[in-house]
């Protein structure tokens, strides 16, 4: 397990930060999110690599299945 940094800045409604919520409580592989000196910015503690955390990470921002 590694602690990442989860940029956080497209989820500016209270929608988006409460589906980001859900998503990260609904994942497998997240073991814990924590607040960090930046708003825009979560910790999270991963179970997987890098590359592994890069790919899930896209997968959270709106519209990343159109990309």
């Amino acid at each position: 397990m590694s602690v990442y940094e989860l940029d956080i800045s497209w989820a500016t409604s209270a929608n988006e930060r409460r589906s980001l919520h859900w998503q990260l409580i609904a994942c497998g592989r997240v073991a814990g999110a924590f607040l960090t000196a930046r708003d825009d910015v979560l910790a999270v503690l991963f179970k997987g690599d890098r590359h592994a955390f890069n790919e899930w990470a896209r997968t959270l921002e709106p519209g990343w299945a159109l990309r």
